[in-house]
């Protein structure tokens, strides 16, 4: 990378060698067309503006992804919260290039969905070969900035992924009064969920009939098997990226069992689908499943997502509405033990804790306007654990290990498993629409509760929303892929 005059010669021999490009003429919402090949000492020049016409393209048709932020004067990179957390800690060459191609990676699978999302009448026009221009100008891009030291530190400031709170909102709503009064409502939600899980299992009330839904499991992975897994899948910035047969032996390991108290369809698994809006398909039940990561001290854990959608969250109060959904994640130590569980709503609400041997809660953390963070139980240790949610609230009752003997067992009904990804681009009867709108939001899932909560600073409480966007404290500032998120709250047990 210090070879500067090299690089650059090499990238302009390639660039003009090679026809340029496709451009996007915007009438109407959009349209694209092909642009002449332009002078090889404009090649870099061509490219950025092919990314601004094709970003103003496709803000104009509404198909923007929000999986992933955008980079400041980058165009062609895009961050999460976990890699922005890498910013100062790039200190060879190799880190640099690990950091960049993940950034690389997420804008390109992110235009891929978003080119595919746009109208039909639109997509036709690029014969095909818009996403190829585009790469092959990302490759140009980056290569050309990593040979200048100046943009390498523009490029370190810029990678930051902005919070999901507005601060103006709770400037005008308030919030040094109002969050107190939140914080006592979340303080009664606390002891009402602590009581629950105090009532033994056999005696919690069943208002309709007790469901269980569960995936098919291959051959279960042991400890030092997982282990194994999480060490030889390592990258250069120490972060675990199993992938393959790797990757799905490891979902089937730490699977959940579903338990759900069913009264209705709305208390029923299934399928999202796009059908002039969001809608769940409850004959076809469907778990979509996540790879993340967390950062603990120097080391980076892998956290395996299983997501499910209900209908409906049904009711007359204020936090019923469209749509329903619970996020399980696991969290695996590099031993491949599990450290750790949580939960919450696919809103970003009702998150919830349980540490198993290896962590507990810190005793450090702070008083003054910040939202504890919930651990009605600690983890069992065997697996699979099964998750006893209630009807129409579909909040966690109990996690435990059931102990039958298999022959004992409720029958459960078969989950088929898809990639959290397919919601971002779901076919439609003219195309393909992604179930989360601006901001992340899933449209027509707005709940009252926004009209008393807006003082928090939470884009619309209650709405379902995508992963990466998920603010999950009303009281202070936290969000489901913090980086740090675990550290911060727990601490080793020695």
């Amino acid at each position: 990378m210090d070879n500067t005059n090299d690089t650059r010669r090499f990238v302009l021999t390639i660039a003009a060698l090679i026809l340029l490009f496709v451009t996007f003429f915007l009438t109407g919402c959009a349209t694209v067309e092909t642009r002449p090949a332009a002078p090889k000492d404009d090649v870099l020049t061509a490219c950025r503006t092919l990314y601004q016409e094709v970003d103003a393209a496709i803000d104009r048709a509404g198909v923007r992804d929000y999986g992933s932020s955008p980079v400041r004067d980058f165009p062609y990179l895009r961050t999460t919260r976990l890699l922005a957390s890498f910013r100062g800690e790039l200190a060879t060459q190799t880190h640099w290039a690990a950091w960049t191609t993940h950034m690389a990676d997420l804008d390109a699978e992110s235009r891929a969905l978003e080119l595919r999302n746009l109208p039909t009448s639109l997509e036709n026009r690029h014969n095909g070969s818009l996403g190829e221009e585009l790469n092959r100008c990302r490759e140009r891009l980056l290569a050309a900035d990593l040979t200048q030291p100046e943009r390498r530190t523009m490029l370190r400031d810029a990678a930051r992924v902005p919070d999901d709170y507005v601060t103006w909102w709770q400037v005008l709503g308030l919030y040094p009064l109002t969050a107190p009064f939140v914080s006592t409502r979340i303080s009664a939600w606390h002891t009402e969920t602590h009581d629950s899980f105090a009532t033994p299992l056999a005696i919690l009330p069943v208002a309709g009939e007790l469901v269980r839904w569960a995936s098919s499991p291959g051959a279960l992975l042991t400890t030092p098997q997982v282990g194994e897994i999480l060490h030889r899948s390592l990258d250069p910035l120490g972060i675990p990226m199993p992938t393959g047969t790797d990757l799905d032996r490891l979902f089937d390991t730490f699977a959940p069992v579903w338990e759900v108290d069913v009264i209705d369809n709305n208390d029923r698994i299934g399928m999202a689908r796009w059908d002039n809006g969001p809608v769940v398909d409850v004959t076809r039940p469907t778990l979509y499943r996540k790879v993340s990561h967390t950062r603990f001290g120097n080391q980076v854990l892998l956290q395996l997502n299983y997501v499910v959608w209900f209908p409906a969250r049904p009711g007359n109060d204020i936090y019923a509405g469209q749509l329903d959904g619970l996020n399980w994640r696991v969290t695996l130590g590099p031993d491949g033990e599990p450290w750790l569980y949580d939960v919450m709503h696919n809103c970003g609400c009702y998150h919830e804790f349980f540490p198993s041997h290896h962590l507990r809660l810190r005793n450090d953390l702070p008083t003054f306007y910040f939202e504890p963070p919930l651990l009605p139980q600690l983890a069992p240790e065997q697996q699979p654990l099964v998750l006893r949610i209630a009807p129409r609230t579909h909040y966690i009752q109990r996690i435990y290990h059931d102990k039958s003997p298999p022959e004992l067992l409720p029958t459960a009904q078969q989950l088929a498993w898809e990639d959290y990804d397919v919601l971002r681009s779901l076919p439609t009867a003219d195309g393909y629409h992604s179930m989360f709108g601006r901001h992340g939001l899933i449209v027509g899932t707005k709940r009252p509760e926004r009209f008393l909560l807006w003082p928090m600073g939470i884009r619309s409480p209650g709405a379902m929303r995508q992963w990466g966007r998920h603010a999950t404290a009303f009281v202070g500032r936290r969000h489901f892929d913090d980086a740090f998120l675990i550290e911060s709250l727990f601490t080793r047990v020695p």
